[in-house]
């Protein structure tokens, strides 16, 4: 399994740049190479040239952050490339004699992976745009008409049509199969070879003799090709690199260029070695300030109980620990924890006794898409999805806290814009699965250390897709029918990125997936699971890790004295099912205790906040 750390977006530590940063490694970029050599290729963001031979790169002028995968167009004057945009992928084409972009492609669709037809009229590219997963369109510069050309079970992505405009090869997905398809000129689709490992990134030789693609290994990717003879002869052609998930750029049909080891590599075709293509990318200009770490901060404390409340259960997770503890009360004093100790009677406090149960920190959702027309009755329906605090950009905050911190309509404590995470946008490395903070063998090259000027220290995860796995359970749950609205998850990956088990520096951030606040938090859960994480790292991201982040240290994200009395209790093991962190059966919040029947009987009052 690949470890690739998520996405996203980073958080950076503190530092005044006073000079500038040249970087001669990348990690993850793709390239393409036109017919005069000039090599566009993407990296921080950024669609970059160099010319024939390399050097000094320079950044396209006038495209969105987040822009990746540039393919040129054939007589080199326009470089079709997508960007993410408004959460959704998008196709962005640049006009390098005018040296402006504009947006091709508009709406909820995933649109990605262009590449030209050979007439230059035409771009093909995979898109989900009619709900019925990812099919192969095509798109006519001229009038702005797009047509679907694939339509078959699963995904159809990555297309690539061959230098004389008569042949299309892409990659089919379908259940758990990795087919590579070839449409020859009038003839139906051929299978050329079938896999269980994924593979991806498909280009022509010039003289369409065969076709090189990425074998996706457990611990390695391979360059192989297809030799288009009869029959047809798969071999090997560049092993033991550090590929990254982008097709081989072909010069003539001797010369070819990709990228592996965080470097443009040139190779020939008959050559058994390759070389470097030296190229220098500057960053951080002069006196830029950027992104500090986190401030230590306060949490903001309102309408705590005056009595003494002790929660126990059969197991606790802390938030700390990789396992539970056992035998153990949860005593809080107001809004606070105040000890947590071996079961005894508690005379001067109210015993909550949850028997079988499982107790585990409140959840924090980094980042949340709560409604700019929030009501306060949707409080108590959000903490029955365990939500106990919530980052998101309303300045309805302090109404909210106002009464959600009470008994009457509880809800999360909402930290609103003024504590919105730094987000560096100079690193734009979203988390996706062909441009991430680590290469498919964990390297880290330049960008991602950038330089070492600055180190990343957290991630927003915002992973969760239509693909991502269990939301149908989710989104028949009885606490997503308490928000009465539509749940609809769109597709925004070809692939989902996969994670190191115990990646420790992932923030859970629900935004970017789409869904209401609650059902999006746990559509994360399930995605950072799916992609690889393990259960203990997975709770963390709504924990300890939000904690650090947010410049609450020990406040939040734990069950230990001092921290705030926000806790969840669950029907289930969540430390070995991420699943059950929705049975929950009871909220502690700001120190009073809540069951959830109650919190659904409370959520028929209504209010506003003006």
């Amino acid at each position: 399994m690949f470890r690739v750390c998520l996405a996203i977006i980073l958080l950076l530590s503190a530092v005044s740049v006073e000079a500038q940063v040249s970087l001669t490694r990348g990690t993850n970029f793709s390239l393409d190479v036109a017919a005069d050599g000039r090599i566009a290729f993407d990296l921080l963001g950024d669609i970059w040239i160099i010319p024939n031979g390399g050097g000094v790169a320079q950044a396209i002028s006038g495209g969105p952050a987040a822009a990746r995968r540039p393919r040129w167009s054939p007589a080199g004057d326009a470089i079709v490339f997508q960007a993410r945009d408004d959460g959704q992928e998008q196709l962005w084409l640049y006009d390098t004699d005018k040296a402006t972009a504009h947006k091709l492609t508009a709406g909820h669709t995933f649109d990605h992976h262009p590449s030209w037809h050979p007439d230059g009229d035409r771009i093909v590219y995979s898109s989900d745009r009619l709900d019925t997963g990812i099919d192969l369109w095509e798109l006519d510069l001229a009038t702005g008409l797009t047509w679907r050309i694939s339509d078959l079970p699963g995904d159809e992505s990555e297309p690539a049509w061959s230098a004389d405009g008569e042949d299309l090869v892409y990659v089919h997905r379908l259940d758990d199969k990795w087919l590579l398809m070839l449409r020859r000129h009038a003839q139906p689709d051929r299978m050329l070879l079938s896999s269980t490992s994924r593979l991806s990134s498909p280009a022509w030789r010039p003289d369409g003799s065969l076709i090189t693609y990425l074998r996706h290994g457990v611990d390695a990717l391979v360059t192989e090709m297809v030799i288009l003879s009869e029959p047809l002869l798969i071999r090997p052609l560049i092993e033991n690199e550090d590929f990254f998930v982008a097709p081989i750029a072909w010069r003539d049909r001797q010369a070819m260029l990709y990228a592996a080891n965080g470097l443009i590599r040139k190779r020939d075709f008959n050559s058994r070695t390759s070389r470097n293509l030296s190229f220098r990318v500057t960053v951080y200009p002069d006196k830029t300030p950027r992104p500090g770490p986190p401030q230590a901060r306060d949490l903001p404390r309102a309408n705590e109980p005056d009595r003494r409340l002790v929660v126990r259960a059969a197991r606790l997770f802390d938030g700390v620990g990789i396992g539970y503890r056992e035998g153990v009360d949860v005593v809080m004093d107001g809004g606070r924890i105040v000890a947590v100790e071996p079961h005894r009677d508690w005379p001067d406090a109210i015993l909550v006794d949850m028997g079988d149960l499982t107790v585990v920190p409140g959840f924090i959702d980094g980042q949340s898409n709560l409604p700019t027309d929030v009501d306060v009755s949707l409080g108590p329906k959000l903490l029955t999805f365990g939500l106990t605090t919530i980052v998101a950009d309303t300045d309805k905050a302090e109404a909210l806290n106002a009464v959600w911190s009470g008994k009457d309509v509880p809800g999360p404590l909402v930290l609103g814009r003024d504590w919105h995470l730094d987000l560096a946008t100079v690193s734009t490395m979203n988390l996706r699965a062909d441009a991430l903070p680590v290469s498919p063998l964990g390297i880290r090259y330049e960008d991602a250390h950038l330089a070492d000027v600055a180190e990343a220290v957290a991630v927003l995860s915002g992973l969760a897709d239509a693909t991502t796995p269990g939301l149908e359970p989710l989104f028949r749950s009885r606490q997503t029918m308490l928000l009465n609205g539509q749940t609809n998850a769109m597709r925004r990956f070809s692939e989902a990125p996969l994670l190191a088990a115990q990646s420790s520096s992932i923030v859970l951030g629900s935004k970017a997936n789409g869904l209401p606040p609650g059902v999006a938090l746990h559509a994360e859960f399930r995605a950072l699971a799916g992609a690889g994480l393990d259960e203990v790292h997975v709770l963390r991201t709504a924990g300890i890790n939000a904690a650090r982040a947010l410049g609450l240290g020990l406040q939040v994200g734990r069950i230990a004295p001092g921290a705030s009395a926000d806790l969840v209790i669950v029907d289930g093991d969540p430390l070995n099912d991420i699943d059950d962190t929705l049975k929950v059966v009871g909220i502690v919040r700001n120190g009073r205790f809540f069951s959830v029947i109650g919190l659904i009987e409370r959520a028929q009052k209504t209010g506003s906040v003006e």
